[in-house]
């Protein structure tokens, strides 16, 4: 039995870690309500208004003052009281979540040489077709007066590759790029912190704030078309794969070193990257090829959001209500995390030591096992509901998940290569089930 200390109280129940300020609200469905709401409706399943209330009302009629049917909400008052919650609420919301989520922090599965890693990149979101929609958001387009139906909006999220848990999160324009939308993400760096980003993210504006904030990156660059650095045009005719250059900083007169390595794919082509971590001895060439890789990470959580909770299938009809679903699926992500790290260290499913550099886990190191993501979430889902029953309940519920993730652990197969597929339904038209005035 797993001592019910070591639990967190992000398990015990979700209305008591919620910022003190959204209780005062008067009737049953405040910000506290309307946000366990969405992770019902949104992250736990596809379902409408009436069913969530019914759900609600199932698992925590007791704790919301819903014990008997006057007191409980309508499904209509539900989407009206959504209007009330806008998505500055729900960020506070999931700072405080994240606060507590330290044991994903503290037990992360990989880190290089004491530096964690952080990944930044960005999706695009198909949204359900409505006016406010188009107007906020805007629609793709093939051509002049060619523009499709479907709204989209751009989604950019950093992501903490180690504890596998999201940081913080930007919601945009279609047309808004990762870059512009990245920046208000880099405050949230600081010294100790390597940031991982694909070719969409650098710029000298943005290597020159990661700088000022002293933290370290690795970021893959365009070596052609107009968005090529002067500094490393000499680079890309020489035989070298691994050189230090000067790299001029915007409003400094004095270039910094900076270290360009270059990979050769499959293909014939060639990965250019760009990064701070200058020492060839302590980081060796092949070291940070290797690690570049563990990006993949935030991908896969792209993946999991939009297949396993439905990040695409959206309720709302209105700009805030984009923001809160989203908000809702990357709150339950650090709940994720955070019993994928209480697993992991209460299973001592560490890396080997003599795999390690400098004491601590290398990411060029293939992991011995790896836990089911799938039943991780199932678990997430059972220890929320056993949160509102007691301690005694939550307790048989964590339990049972420590040992259902261990018996149904994988084994990583090295060399196994999956091409990128379309999975979702193509962008555009996100039609809904009912008609509104909201419509076009």
């Amino acid at each position: 039995m797993s001592p019910l200390s070591s639990l967190s109280g992000v398990f015990r129940c979700l209305p008591n870690i919620l910022p003190t300020h959204w209780r005062r609200r008067r009737g049953s469905l405040g910000p506290p309500q309307v946000f366990l709401s969405l992770m019902f409706m949104s992250v736990l399943g596809t379902k409408g208004y009436e069913r969530t209330i019914e759900e609600m009302k199932a698992y925590l009629g007791h704790k919301l003052g819903w014990d008997t049917p006057d007191k409980a909400p309508s499904a209509s008052a539900l989407c009206q009281a959504r209007r009330k919650l806008d998505a500055k609420q729900c960020r506070d919301v999931m700072a405080q979540v994240y606060r507590l989520c330290t044991t994903a922090r503290t037990h992360a599965s990989v880190n290089y040489t004491g530096l964690r890693l952080q990944a930044i990149d960005g999706t695009k979101l198909a949204l359900p077709a409505y006016r406010c929609m188009q107007k906020h958001f805007g629609c793709p387009t093939h051509g002049a007066g060619k523009e499709q139906l479907g709204p989209q909006a751009s989604l950019v999220v950093l992501w903490d590759v180690g504890a596998n848990q999201p940081v913080d999160w930007r919601l945009g324009r279609y047309r808004e790029s990762e870059r512009a939308l990245g920046q208000d993400l880099f405050a949230s760096l600081k010294p100790g912190d390597l940031l991982i980003a694909d070719r969409g993210i650098p710029s000298r504006r943005i290597i020159t704030q990661l700088s000022e904030l002293r933290a370290d990156f690795l970021m893959r660059i365009a070596c052609g078309g107009l968005h090529i650095y002067s500094e490393i045009v000499p680079f890309l005719t020489q035989a070298s794969n691994d050189v230090v250059i000067p790299f001029r900083l915007l409003g400094n007169s004095e270039a910094v070193p900076l270290r360009l390595l270059r990979f050769h794919l499959p293909d014939g082509s060639a990965a250019i990257f760009l990064t701070s971590l200058i020492d060839q001895q302590r980081h060796p060439y092949h070291e940070l090829v290797a690690l570049y890789t563990q990006r993949w990470r935030i991908e896969t959580a792209f993946r999991e959001l939009k297949l396993w909770h439905g990040l695409e299938r959206f309720h709302a009809r209105h700009v805030d209500g984009i923001a809160q679903e989203v908000c809702a699926m990357m709150v339950f992500q650090l709940f994720a995390s955070e019993l994928e790290a209480r697993a992991r260290h209460h299973h001592q499913l560490t890396i080997d030591p003599k795999n390690s550099v400098g004491g601590n886990p290398s990411p060029t190191a293939p992991p011995p096992f790896r836990l089911n993501r799938r039943i991780v979430a199932d678990c997430v889902v059972s220890l929320l509901h056993a949160g509102t029953k007691g301690d005694g309940e939550i307790q048989k519920a964590f339990d049972y998940a420590l040992f259902r993730l261990w018996r149904y652990r994988q084994q990583p197969r090295p060399g196994r290569s999956f091409p990128r597929q379309r999975k979702s339904s193509p962008r555009g038209w996100k039609g809904r089930g009912t008609k509104g005035k909201g419509r076009p």
